[in-house]
């Protein structure tokens, strides 16, 4: 089991011979794959940035309100994918639902960003650099073997992140029925910054999950195109990270 609800073992034992095998999957392949995905969604949010600025450029407002009704749209339809691509579970390499994930984000991250650049300037480099540097890190301290990930760490983690979904689904089925949000967790407070900084921790070490399981499935021999829901699952993980961490530093500088 992995905290990523992508690339855990059942996951991996249903589908990974779901098609012919074309060759075996490597850590090099899923890395490369994961770099094509990453390529894409940065690409496509500085053309999404770019158009928000230059509709705000003609008229005043028209861009961080366009900016603000993407946010919403790739977000819910972001979230509504991946829980379908986790119960379905698609034989093969679902191209088309991975091709619209990485557009949903697009829509999703660059109104995110947009918007909080407007109100925190500066605050899109700043959660860049960070998510950049704790991608790093993990990394590190997963190569150098200084955290050991195994079948335990990863039931806590799958735990920890479950625990983490339930909050976020309760929290938007509260707002959506009744307009409620859960108290402190989203203000400026101690509360607020301890309860991100916590979420952040959270989604940061499940990089560590994700590569152990790379790493494992490419050590069992899985199919080529596994490669292909490992970069998948890697950048959610990077996802959920940056956007933990853009809330996070807005809260710091409220």
């Amino acid at each position: 089991m992995s905290g990523n609800p992508v690339l855990n073992d059942r996951r991996f034992t249903t589908i990974a011979h779901s098609v012919p095998a074309e060759g075996v999957m490597t850590i090099e392949g899923a890395l490369r794959k994961a770099s094509i995905l990453f390529g894409a969604l940065l690409l496509g949010m500085l053309l999404m940035f770019g158009a928000y600025a230059a509709l705000d450029a003609s008229t005043a407002g028209a861009g961080l309100a366009l900016a603000s009704v993407t946010t919403v749209i790739g977000g819910i339809g972001a979230f509504i994918l991946v829980i379908g691509l986790v119960f379905v579970r698609p034989k093969g390499t679902p191209v088309f639902a991975m091709t619209a994930y990485v557009g949903l984000e697009i829509l999703f991250l660059s109104g995110l960003t947009y918007v909080m650049e407007a109100f925190y300037p500066g605050i899109a480099l700043q959660a860049g650099l960070v998510t950049a540097g704790i991608t790093g890190m993990m990394t590190f301290l997963y190569t150098s073997r200084t955290i050991r990930v195994g079948p335990r760490f990863n039931m806590v983690m799958a735990a920890l992140v479950g625990t983490v979904m339930f909050v976020y689904v309760g929290q938007m089925l509260l707002y959506f029925i009744g307009g409620v949000t859960i108290p402190f967790i989203h203000g400026s407070g101690l509360i607020g910054i301890g309860f991100s900084v916590i979420i952040v921790t959270i989604a940061s070490f499940t990089l560590l999950s994700d590569f152990y399981f790379i790493e494992t499935g490419a050590a069992n021999g899985y199919p080529k195109h596994m490669e292909w829901w490992a970069a998948f699952g890697l950048v959610m993980s990077v996802v959920w990270i940056y956007v933990e961490v853009i809330r996070l530093i807005s809260k710091l500088r409220e």
